[in-house]
């Protein structure tokens, strides 16, 4: 059976104490057996499950939950609902999962060859290693904080990236992207990335007949 774990830090659960999950599910009489860390176990039916945890109002507790597949497919997950931090996500144990949204993960463990979509929170991680992720072809991020590089060489499908940056200066200064991905569109604002790196992109953009959107001509690296 599939399993996706998830560990939670509470911050100041400002939202109620709350911790949500959201997913959609595919095949016979789907369902999904949720432990959410403090003793309650569910199970839950149903193409679409959209549920709430409460957990005690203490900070200095924190909760490892864990979504098991009894039946059928988990197709997209969002188990980053709430107020709290995530000091680990992972999604290594559910291979089928095609779409997956994790915000504020420190570690993020990835090993899904199905996987379509994804969209990240860069803020809290060093690095996501994304070269077991064959078939993404759109990733959507937002960065906050100085993030050096990120490695999209093993993602031969990415059609569409967004790397969106929060504030100036500037958060990622590399993202290496596979000379034969179709890429034809790509968000770059508030990052100023090295000249030989845009090169490269500029590239397979114009290959493809794209868009790059945000655009800067690097000029502070090149003096530097």
């Amino acid at each position: 059976m599939e399993t996706i774990t998830v560990h939670i830090r509470p911050i100041n659960w400002t939202e109620g104490d709350v911790y949500g999950l959201y997913m959609r599910l595919s095949g016979d009489n789907p369902a999904v057996c949720i432990d959410w860390g403090d003793g309650s176990v569910r199970t839950y039916y149903g193409n679409e499950i959209n549920e709430y945890h409460i957990y005690p109002k203490d900070e200095s507790l924190s909760f490892v939950v864990v979504i098991t597949a009894v039946s059928g497919n988990i197709d997209y997950i969002d188990p980053t609902c709430g107020d709290c931090d995530y000091e680990l996500i992972d999604f290594s144990k559910a291979p089928s999962i095609r779409e997956i949204e994790a915000q504020r993960c420190q570690t993020v463990i990835f090993d899904n060859p199905n996987l379509e979509k994804l969209s990240l929170t860069i803020n809290l991680a060093d690095s996501y290693d994304l070269s077991r992720c064959p078939n993404l072809r759109v990733l959507t991020f937002q960065c906050s904080r100085i993030y050096p590089s990120i490695d999209l060489s093993h993602c031969h499908k990415l059609e569409w990236l967004s790397c969106w940056g929060y504030y100036d200066p500037s958060k990622l200064c590399k993202i290496v992207v596979a000379n034969d991905a179709p890429l034809r569109y790509i968000d770059i604002t508030n990052h100023t990335l090295h000249p030989s790196c845009l090169a490269v992109i500029r590239r397979i953009i114009e290959r493809n007949g794209g868009e790059i959107v945000g655009e800067s001509d690097g000029e502070e690296d090149e003096e530097e």
